[in-house]
């Protein structure tokens, strides 16, 4: 009996490591991603600025913010807080979504994103946490790509 408890001992390791090598259902099933429950709302377009547009073969994005906004990019300062940038999204001239960031709070980092259908109902399946991702690498340019479309004068629509 004691030749049997050693052995299983000596083999533990080796079912252990095993064990890892299959994984287990639950751990690694995709998961749905979801609009994020955030503060962004859907601004009064009418009360923004046309500031650049950005053209991509068939794509033509028409980007606005607020007057108060832009005086502030030019000035060298943070934006309000309140701030919308709407990324007006046209695919061969059709009007297919916006996109909204908001900053949310006083500090230069606290913005949230959404993405609004042509009704401008929220997509529901947008993971909008990619966003802020990828808006981080222009921290220094007040989380804008478009950051010298903003302090230019000479963008033509």
């Amino acid at each position: 009996m004691n030749i049997f408890h050693w052995s299983g001992l000596m083999a533990l390791p080796f079912v252990i490591v095993l064990a890892g090598y299959f994984p287990v259902e639950t751990e690694l099933s995709p998961t749905t991603a979801l609009a994020a429950s955030n503060s962004v709302t859907f601004p009064p377009l009418n009360q923004l600025e046309h500031y650049t547009t950005v053209r991509r073969g068939i794509t033509r994005e028409h980007m606005l913010t607020s007057p108060e906004a832009l005086a502030a990019i030019k000035a060298g300062q943070p934006v309000p807080t309140g701030t919308h940038m709407v990324l007006v999204d046209y695919q061969s001239d059709v009007l297919t979504r916006y996109l909204v960031g908001q900053k949310i709070g006083n500090g230069a980092d606290q913005w949230e994103y959404q993405w609004f259908w042509p009704d401008r109902t929220i997509k529901a399946n947008e993971n909008v946490a990619r966003c802020y991702s990828c808006h981080r690498s222009q921290q220094s340019e007040q989380f804008m790509f478009t950051f010298d479309g903003a302090i230019s004068d000479d963008d033509a629509l």
